[in-house]
């Protein structure tokens, strides 16, 4: 944007018309390249601030987590008529992370899937929060939990499906478009993975994980086995609701 910004206004001094139109134009030029390079600082500085929290992790239930966001999110949620459900798989270990981050993580994506409901006009509109082991096969003894925020509003276009994470893309009609891009940061920053899906038969499902809490094994353990990896991707495996907690409201 910085750049487009300053090579108009390059141009702008050279073509036809009253030199006083294009001195507008070369003025609003040079205020959009100045707020572009501001908002690039932002961005950089509180991606910064994110990679910086390592040392602000902790064991945490996962319980804990969703017992922290479900009072904000039920306010909303009763402000516009959405019905909410939440599905704790039982047993769950404890997650290994920076618990305020991952809360304000939580928090976005059901006030997105919320807002998208409603800006839709879905009249039965629903949100599911649910957690749960990840599938797939453990590494070096360590696993990870998913965690999961579905929507039944109109999902996302296919244009626009690679620009959701893009920092300061937004289809609202307010906002800077920050919101995905620093939830992806912070998942990433654990490790995890953060991504969507359609959701059938209408609706977008948001996944991300978060490792265990694992001891650190021996020393000579730890040199003959890999270290852990996030699972490249959420699964989109429909899990069972054996086993699993639901609340609704």
């Amino acid at each position: 944007l910085k750049a487009g910004a300053r090579e108009s206004v390059n141009g702008a001094g050279h073509g036809p018309g009253p030199g006083s139109y294009l001195g507008d134009i070369e003025l609003a030029l040079r205020r959009i390249a100045g707020h572009a390079e501001r908002a690039g600082k932002v961005i950089k500085s509180v991606h910064d601030f994110v990679r910086r929290r390592d040392s602000e992790r902790e064991a945490v239930q996962p319980q804990q987590l969703l017992d922290a966001i479900m009072p904000l999110v039920l306010l909303q949620a009763r402000k516009l008529g959405v019905r909410d459900e939440t599905k704790l798989e039982r047993a769950l270990a404890e997650v290994l992370c920076d618990r305020t981050m991952v809360e304000q993580v939580l928090l976005n994506l059901a006030r997105n899937a919320m807002q998208a409901m409603d800006q839709a006009g879905v009249k039965e509109s629903s949100l599911v929060i649910e957690v749960r082991r990840a599938p797939g096969p453990s590494v070096a003894g360590k696993g990870w939990i998913e965690f999961s925020v579905a929507d039944v509003g109109p999902g996302i276009a296919e244009d626009v499906k690679v620009q959701p994470f893009t920092p300061f893309f937004t289809t609202k009609t307010e906002g800077m478009g920050l919101g995905l891009s620093l939830c992806r940061t912070v998942v990433e920053q654990h490790g995890g993975f953060l991504g969507f899906e359609p959701r059938q038969p209408a609706g977008t499902i948001f996944r991300f994980t978060l490792p265990v809490n694992s001891p650190s094994p021996p020393a000579s353990q730890a040199l003959s086995e890999p270290a852990s990896q996030a699972p490249s991707e959420p699964s989109s495996q429909a899990p069972s609701d054996a086993g699993a907690t639901t609340i609704s409201t």
